[in-house]
């Protein structure tokens, strides 16, 4: 069964950024598949393109 991990919320300074970079981290140092997909209008977590896809 597949998994969606959305990270977001209104309010500050309470670990949104990085468990938005750990996660995908995470999986990739576990050569785990994904697709991620950064939301920010106007700077986002991810320092790939918007789109991402690791299979």
């Amino acid at each position: 069964m597949a998994t969606i991990h959305l990270i977001g919320g209104e309010k500050g300074c309470v670990g949104k950024s990085v468990v938005a970079r750990l996660l995908p981290q995470y999986l990739i140092d576990n050569e785990k598949p994904f697709t991620g997909f950064d939301t920010a209008p106007s700077h986002g977590e991810l320092d790939v393109p918007r789109n991402v896809v690791v299979n």
